[in-house]
């Protein structure tokens, strides 16, 4: 089977559009995402079984371990809150990848209003195809008044 010039084109078009909507931003950006719906299975799927995930000192050290134990609450919390993303960088090697960002998280939780700069770093794992988040580590401070 032969293609033209224009249809050649058009096929890696296509197959670069698959590509980076299926790259490590976008299984982080999705991560965040079934977060905030609540969406269980979607956020299992974005994660390693073994991912280890850092946060205010604890350590979670397994996806069933983060599901069973924070997922729920940090939910509860994406649900009342609006997450922005100020910076974004991303760097790959190979079948790992990096992100980084800086964030501002505001609105109200529990009645209190909430004003939160965050910090996120996600190691992604390209396994069989699909990238998973195998590491996270997540701070945050109050803004500087």
């Amino acid at each position: 089977m032969r293609f033209s010039p224009t249809a050649l084109l058009l096929l890696c078009l296509v197959a670069a559009t698959a590509n980076a909507q299926s790259g490590p931003s976008s299984v982080w950006d999705g991560f965040h995402a079934a977060i905030a719906k609540a969406d269980r299975a979607a956020a299992a799927s974005a994660l390693a079984s073994d991912v280890q995930i850092y946060e205010s000192g604890f350590v979670e050290r397994s996806r069933d371990e983060y599901l069973s134990q924070h997922f729920e609450e940090d939910a509860k919390f994406a649900k009342t809150v609006t997450r922005k993303v100020l910076k974004h960088d991303e760097k790959m090697a190979e079948s790992m990848a990096l992100i980084m960002e800086e964030t501002e998280t505001s609105g109200s939780y529990e009645g209190k209003p909430v004003k939160l700069i965050g910090v996120e770093t996600a190691v992604l794992r390209l396994n069989g195809g699909n990238w998973q988040i195998v590491h996270i580590h997540w701070s945050s401070r109050k803004p500087k008044p």
